[in-house]
């Protein structure tokens, strides 16, 4: 018996890694923007989805008093 031998197998695999490496990376802007006083988990929902433009905003951002 030969097992995960297909293309479907392989997508799989390499799609939930890359999830998985998105789920990590998206935590450093919301930690950093979590630092100038924002909230965490919409900075992470927003880096989520739109990680490029979450990485350059979370820089730019001033911090909030």
């Amino acid at each position: 018996m030969q097992f995960g031998n297909n293309i479907f197998t392989a997508i799989g695999l390499f799609s939930t890694c890359g999830l998985m490496l998105l789920a990590l990376f998206a935590t450093w802007p919301s930690v950093k923007a979590y630092q100038k006083g924002r909230n965490f988990v919409k900075w992470y929902v927003f880096s989520l989805l739109l990680f490029p433009i979450a990485f350059v905003a979370s820089l730019i951002i001033k911090t909030k008093n």
